[in-house]
């Protein structure tokens, strides 16, 4: 299997270089001011393709933009961020693009009709490009620690009544926990993997069904590895301690989902299972911090990152309370040696082939299954 998953890599790497998939991302800071709110948003060069009037899959080069298409993509953005007071709307003034690096600065200020009381902020970019597009938003106002948050697409709104504290952020940091395990699907399929075998058990020469309270122990065991690695190095590496090349990251995420499948159908009784799964979880850690990383306020970083980390648990326990019991249902209906036999086979194949293209996509650039 060692000999397999080797082969996988060495084919993939012989296709050329890539670039690991990663969702969008705005980073933006809105400024209260009396009756004006002070807004900046960079954005990143590979985003602004429609902004600028070019075809959606050509290559923005910020810094080879012309007058006429910063004006373009004023607009363009502050027609889909909206800001507004208690009193109405605040329309945009003396609007600003430039290049800051390889992203694009925009930059205006919205006049409200009065001293803003209660802050609305409606978020619609690029939510109709990417589903999964994330925007960073800090919010300063007079008197009150920075509120920060993230707008996604069905939670594109923020409101704040400035005679009160900030509101709570937590949840949008747990729910960016969640949507990056049910969005990336290759840890829904590594943990799918991770608990396919355990309904069953060797029993002399065949195989018989795992009791329950056996069957919960191995899977607390296996889980709690993962767990327990992917929470060290998504910390670490969101405070910056570790840092690994993403390709390298990526790719392992994608050769643990081969490894772990063709385990649970070669080899479902084999132990070690605690070293092993730990070791992808490290890995898996890592591609949870990818994500996180660019979504961090900046300063106080603790709550933000056990938030989003309390949401990666909960997907996955919500994986785990989903797939157990209907593993054990497929053993007890079949029998345990029709479930080795029909059922664990392709299951196990499936998710060993996906995790390949997987690994293929992300060291070329190349689209084999479009999601």
């Amino acid at each position: 299997m060692r000999s397999l998953v080797l082969a996988l890599v060495v084919v993939a790497a012989a296709v050329g270089p890539a670039t690991a998939h990663q969702a969008s991302i705005t980073h933006a800071e809105a400024t209260v001011d009396g009756a004006e709110v002070a807004y900046t948003i960079r954005v990143a060069g590979g985003d602004l393709a429609e902004a600028a009037g070019r075809p959606a899959d050509a290559t923005v080069d910020v810094a080879a933009l012309d007058a006429a298409t910063w004006a373009r993509i004023a607009i363009y953005v502050s027609e889909r961020v909206t800001i507004a007071s208690e009193a109405g709307p605040c329309p945009p003034t003396a609007l600003t693009a430039s290049a800051a690096g390889r992203d694009a600065r925009i930059s205006w200020r919205a006049r409200c009709a009065a001293p803003v009381g209660t802050l609305t902020l409606d978020y619609r970019l690029f939510f109709d490009l990417d589903p999964t597009h994330d925007a960073a938003l800090r919010v300063i106002a007079p008197g009150h620690p920075p509120a920060d948050t993230i707008l996604v697409a069905d939670a594109a709104r923020f409101v704040w009544d400035l005679a009160q504290a900030p509101p709570s952020t937590a949840w949008a940091f747990v729910r960016a926990g969640i949507d990056h395990v049910v969005g990336g699907l290759d840890h829904v399929a590594f943990v799918i993997a991770l608990l396919l075998a355990i309904a069953i058990v060797r029993a002399g020469d065949g195989w018989q069904r795992r009791a329950l309270g056996p069957a919960l122990r191995t899977a607390g065991v296996r889980v709690s590895a993962f767990t327990l690695a992917h929470s060290l190095t998504l910390i670490a590496a969101a405070l910056g301690w570790v840092e690994l090349p993403a390709q390298a990251v990526e790719v392992a995420i994608a050769a643990s989902i081969v490894w772990t499948a063709l385990a649970a159908w070669l080899r479902p009784d084999a132990g070690g299972a605690f070293a092993i799964t730990f070791a992808f979880g490290l890995m898996h850690g890592l591609g949870f911090a990818r994500m996180l990383t660019p979504l961090l306020p900046a300063g106080d970083v603790v709550v933000p990152l056990l938030c989003f980390n309390l949401g990666v648990e909960l997907a996955q326990l919500a994986i785990v309370v989903v797939v157990l019991p209907t593993a054990a249902l497929a053993a007890r209906a079949l029998g345990a040696e029709r479930y080795r036999r029909w059922v664990l086979p392709p299951l196990a194949l499936a998710l060993a082939t996906l995790g390949a293209l997987w690994m293929i996509e992300r060291l070329a650039e190349v689209s084999l299954l479009g999601f």
